[in-house]
C-alpha cells in the first residue's frame, strides 16, 4: 500500500498549483460572501475533488489493467482510495481553520465563537468523506465522466427532496422530533464522536461497495 501512497502524492503535487487556487478562490468568497460555512464547504468540495481524481489517472490508457499485474489487491487499491478521501477532508478542514483563523481581522464579519469554528469544521470534515464516499464507488463503477452525471443528478435530486420536504412541511416536523432535539443538547465532545463515527461508517459502506465495482470494472 506503501507504493500506492507515494503514487497518489506524486500525482497531487503535480497538482499543487490547482489546489493553491482553489484556496485563493475560497479566500475571495470568504471576502466577498462574508460567510464561513462557504469557506468549509468550497474547500472540502475542491479537496476531495481533486483527490478523487487520482482514480482517472489510474484508469487512463487501461491503467488498472497493469496497476493489477503488481503485487497490490484490489482490496488494499479501495482502501487506500478511502483513506486518501479521509486525509483530504481532514487537510481541507485544517486548512479552511487557518484561512478564517487569518481573514478574521481583515473581515469582522467572519468573527466566530471557538464553539461555532469547531462546528463548521467538523460539518465541513463530515460533508467532505459523505461527498467521496459517494464519488469513489461512482469512479470506479462508471468512469469519471459518467460518475458527475451522476453525481449532478444525486445532488439535483436531493435538492428536489429537501425542496418537498420542506414545502410539504416534513421537514418542520423533523426539527421539533424529539431525536432532532437530543442531537441538539449533545456538547462538543459528542458531536465530534459522532460526527467521526458516521464519518468513518460511511468510508466503510462506500469501501464495501467499491469492492464490488473494482471486481466487476476490473478483468482480473
Amino acid at each position: 500500500m506503501r507504493g500506492l501512497w507515494v503514487k497518489d502524492l506524486l500525482l497531487l503535487q503535480k497538482q499543487l498549483k490547482t489546489l493553491l487556487m482553489f484556496m485563493l478562490i475560497a479566500a475571495f468568497n470568504a471576502y466577498t460572501i462574508k460567510s464561513v460555512p462557504v469557506v468549509f464547504i468550497m474547500m472540502a468540495f475542491f479537496f476531495v475533488t481533486t483527490t478523487s481524481s487520482t482514480i482517472f489517472y489510474d484508469q487512463e490508457n487501461h491503467g488498472f489493467l497493469y496497476l493489477f499485474t503488481l503485487p497490490i489487491r484490489k482490496k488494499d487499491y479501495v482502501i487506500q482510495k478511502q483513506l486518501l478521501v479521509l486525509v483530504s477532508a481532514l487537510v481541507a478542514t485544517l486548512l479552511s481553520v487557518g484561512l478564517i483563523l487569518l481573514l478574521m481581522p481583515f473581515v469582522p464579519e467572519l468573527q466566530t465563537s471557538a464553539q461555532d469554528l469547531l462546528y463548521n469544521a467538523l460539518y465541513s470534515f463530515f460533508y467532505g468523506c459523505f461527498y467521496g464516499a459517494i464519488i469513489t464507488p461512482l469512479y470506479l463503477r462508471y468512469g469519471t465522466e459518467k460518475a458527475r452525471v451522476f453525481i449532478f443528478a444525486i445532488m439535483g435530486i436531493l435538492a428536489m427532496g429537501i425542496i418537498l420536504l420542506q414545502k410539504t412541511g416534513v421537514l418542520d416536523n423533523l426539527e421539533s422530533s424529539d431525536f432532532i432535539a437530543t442531537v441538539a443538547a449533545f456538547n462538543p465532545l459528542q458531536i465530534t464522536s459522532l460526527i467521526l463515527a458516521l464519518s468513518i461508517a460511511m468510508l466503510g459502506v462506500s469501501t464495501i461497495v467499491s469492492r464490488r465495482f473494482i471486481e466487476k470494472s476490473v478483468a482480473f
